[in-house]
């Protein structure tokens, strides 16, 4: 990928693959998972484990992370969330619709899934952690697209189409705009196969928050069934929406309010 530092976009990509595996591997497994030179994953490998993000299993040869990686975004969550998990929130719609789950932010032309919790059984395939997808096709995507003007979308749109090499995964600017006033309108995304034949994703764009890229959810499963439920999921995102909303607008009031003196007593 052009403007990134190979050696950095390499660590990031091995902790992604845990996220998604959720299991140690070889120094092999992931030469050849990540296609990099088997040498090269080997000192990176032991550069992390020497700075305590991966331990590593003489016996089985493997490595795997050390809680060091979770402990380097968890103050940016408690910024964010306060002291509620969102992760929380995405498993309890995981488990009342059967679905998969998925968190993503805007990068170019592309949506990225930060965090996806997958369905144990639909017959498609799994979502991957840090997956790129079409952001003018993707429900997640256009939920992120809606809150841009439509001169910043039609943009986005000649960009993709211009990167883009099968002419059947082309989006007409004027379709992307008009769909993108529904989701405004509505207040919810769908993909509706656009991207993975047979399947649907229902997204919405969650609050902002200063300082941070826009997040979107989305609920992704087999479009009948999703045609079935689409009233209750749309209604479901939506309260996870004010949840997260009502948590975010407590943490900035907080942040507002005047220090406490230490020791001051009423007159």
């Amino acid at each position: 990928m052009e403007g990134t530092i190979k050696s950095a976009r390499r660590v990031l990509e091995i902790f992604e693959f845990f996220a998604q595996t959720h299991a140690p591997a070889t120094v092999k497994e992931l030469s050849q998972c990540l296609g990099y030179p088997q040498s090269s994953t080997s000192l990176l490998l032991k550069s992390l484990l020497t700075q305590g993000y991966l331990r590593y299993d003489a016996a089985s040869r493997t490595y795997y992370p050390t809680l060091r990686v979770m402990l380097l975004g968890s103050w940016v969550h408690d910024e964010i969330f306060g002291n509620g998990s969102v992760i929380s929130l995405l498993e309890g719609l995981r488990r009342e619709f059967g679905h998969s789950v998925l968190l993503g932010m805007r990068q170019g032309v592309y949506v990225r899934y930060i965090v996806t919790l997958c369905a144990e059984t639909t017959g498609l395939p799994p979502y991957a952690t840090g997956i790129l997808r079409p952001v003018c096709r993707a429900a997640v995507g256009k939920a992120l697209l809606a809150g841009l003007r439509n001169a910043e979308i039609s943009l986005i749109a000649r960009r993709a189409n211009a990167q883009e090499t099968d002419p059947a995964c082309k989006v007409a600017v004027p379709e992307l705009l008009a769909d993108i006033e529904l989701c405004r309108a509505r207040g919810w995304a769908e993909s509706q196969g656009r991207v993975v034949a047979g399947r649907n994703v229902i997204a919405t764009a969650l609050p902002p928050v200063p300082g941070q890229m826009d997040l979107a959810i989305g609920l992704g499963g087999p479009q009948d069934e999703m045609a079935h439920q689409r009233e209750e999921i749309v209604e479901r995102l939506r309260q996870i929406g004010l949840t997260l909303q009502g948590r975010a607008s407590l943490q900035a009031e907080m942040a507002a309010w005047p220090p406490v003196t230490m020791g001051a007593r009423p007159g």
